[in-house]
């Protein structure tokens, strides 16, 4: 795939208006943590999120430890699965999760058959744990400190990378972090996680297709047109409250970007320069740091729960 190396090697694109593209145009369940997600027409959105979105992680048998692609050369592989849920069923049902793994077979989570696959996917034991079984103190993920994240994470870099085991000749730290029963979810900090298109053609310098690289950004809610070009507009929402049909969310902070978004996702290549144009183009504030931090989309809590739907109007303020 070409990259030009610059916006102005890309394709042009048709400048429009913000109220021309205020509607949900893509909504992403993810029933497992780290594993690619489903994509719905409409979702059932709780105080704690969408419906069956990240009520179940897969843990590490021989440490206790959540899996997390942020731990990337250990669990990256875990983005080119994908996890749905039966229409309807109980997402607390194993039975109900379909997990597909890079060969391409698909199997309930309840069936052996899909455990051995992924623990062979990963070189390691492997369990799958509903969100309700984790234990009152939380527990532990593994994430790598990428070099575009360490300006104002130095803190949070040495108190993680104490109690983490390191990679052998290998100048990015690995730093342990609590992870689970965030409000009964796998979650990492709020929600409802929302992105626009247009936050993401930012960040676009070749032909990748737009609704390809949203992928990378994991979000559950997406709005905005193909050809939306007006910047970073999420990062204007954070001061008022969010309707998506009847659904209202706040939203809280700015989502800051780790190594995942350089990763394949399913059939979205790898794309090793992604946190890299993140940290050169779009730093703020995300709540933790001393420093603006690679940053795209924005994270919400819900305070009107609803059935939200793709072709939703999306209004901002008051």
């Amino acid at each position: 795939m070409r990259r030009a190396g610059s916006r102005r090697g890309r394709r042009r694109v048709r400048m429009s208006s913000a109220d021309e593209h205020l509607r949900v145009t893509e909504i992403w369940r993810y029933p497992v943590k780290s594993l690619g997600g489903e994509r719905l027409t409409s979702a059932q959105v709780h105080r704690d999120g969408l419906a069956g979105d990240h009520r179940w992680a897969i843990v590490d048998e021989s440490n206790g430890t959540v899996a997390s692609a942020k731990r990337t050369r250990v669990w990256g592989a875990l983005l080119q699965c994908s996890a749905r849920l039966d229409p309807g069923a109980d997402p607390a049902d194993p039975a109900a999760l379909r997990i597909t793994t890079p060969d391409g077979a698909e199997s309930a989570g309840d069936d052996p058959a899909t455990l051995a696959r992924l623990s062979e996917l990963c070189g390691r034991p492997l369990r799958l744990q509903y969100s309700s079984a984790v234990p009152p103190g939380g527990m532990t993920m593994e994430m790598e400190w990428a070099p575009e994240t360490h300006e104002g994470m130095e803190k949070a870099i040495e108190y993680s990378s104490a109690r983490a085991a390191q990679d052998a000749g290998s100048s990015v730290p690995v730093g342990a972090v609590p992870t689970g029963g965030g409000r009964g979810r796998y979650y990492d900090l709020a929600p409802v996680h929302i992105v626009t298109t247009s936050s993401v053609r930012r960040l676009i310098d070749d032909d990748t297709p737009i609704r390809a690289a949203v992928r990378r950004f994991r979000p559950n809610i997406v709005v905005g047109g193909d050809d939306w070009d007006d910047g970073y507009v999420e990062d204007t929402w954070l001061g008022g409250p969010i309707e998506a049909g009847a659904l209202g969310l706040t939203p809280t902070i700015p989502v800051g970007r780790c190594v995942m978004v350089t990763l394949q996702h399913g059939t979205v290549e790898r794309d090793r320069t992604a946190l890299r144009r993140i940290a050169a183009r779009h730093r703020r504030d995300v709540g933790y740091g001393t420093a603006p931090a690679p940053a795209l989309g924005i994270y919400a809590d819900v305070h009107r729960p609803a059935t939200v739907e793709v072709g939703d109007a999306v209004r901002v303020g008051g």
